[in-house]
């Protein structure tokens, strides 16, 4: 666990390999994602050096359902109290607790995919869980928070990003921050919705996006990585 971002306005936490982010407003806090199981501990010893109580975590938005973000959401859930804010077509997998491993974007995450798929699909089950309030449309914002809520499929058909302040997205799996010259994520189901979810971030006013995985992605990387994959961004050439 860590705070490595210099930005004052939020913390992070490292569960396992997922980054959780803690934005604050008010006195109250999202948390993004519920991170993995076993980490529950770890994050409440982070709470609590940070002096926060577990119920000042007013929502807990999920970015989508994989194992890596909703591991620990259960027992996160009873201890905070907070609303589970997820998309709607995602709930179904939710309240079964499990998400089929999503494909992969290369060769050797294919094979990775392959093997969640169909030789260990026990390893990308977690606890069921009811969410709370299910949104469909993006724009839905989560009162009283300077937040706004989109839907940007592609990783899977539910994931989702939160634009804060209109200056940073946290973006889930819909970025990857590994590596230095493309922010493609490993996985992605849907390479044509994650093109338009590409285009819906880039056309917010936000220079900076934070993954679940690795480093913040920058405005440029972004639109450097779409035109690695998708040719120019609408609005670039």
């Amino acid at each position: 666990m860590d705070l490595h971002d210099s930005n004052k306005d939020f913390m992070t936490f490292r569960s396992g390999i997922t980054n959780l982010y803690l934005l604050p407003h008010e006195g109250e806090y999202i948390l993004v994602d519920a991170g993995m199981k076993k980490k529950e501990k770890a994050f409440l010893s982070f709470l609590t050096k940070q002096k926060i109580h577990p119920e000042e975590i007013r929502y807990i938005f999920l970015t989508h359902t994989h194992y890596d973000h909703t591991g620990a959401l259960k027992l996160l859930h009873e201890l905070t109290h907070a609303t589970i804010l997820l998309h709607a077509s995602e709930a179904g997998y939710l309240r079964k607790g499990y998400t089929p491993a999503p494909r992969g974007t290369r060769i050797s995450t294919k094979v990775i995919s392959f093997l969640g798929r169909k030789v260990f699909p026990g390893y990308s089950r977690y606890e069921p869980a009811e969410p709370d309030i299910l949104w469909e449309e993006s724009g839905y914002r989560p009162a009283p928070f300077p937040a706004e809520l989109l839907h940007t499929p592609g990783h899977t058909e539910g994931s989702a990003s939160l634009v804060w302040k209109e200056e940073a997205a946290f973006v889930g799996d819909t970025l990857f921050g590994y590596e230095k010259e493309d922010s493609l994520p490993w996985f992605a189901n849907d390479m044509a919705l994650l093109k338009q979810s590409w285009q819906r971030l880039l056309d917010t006013s936000c220079d900076i996006f934070y993954p679940s995985h690795g480093r913040p992605v920058k405005r440029a990387l972004l639109e450097e990585s779409f035109r690695k994959h998708f040719g120019e961004p609408a609005g670039e050439a």
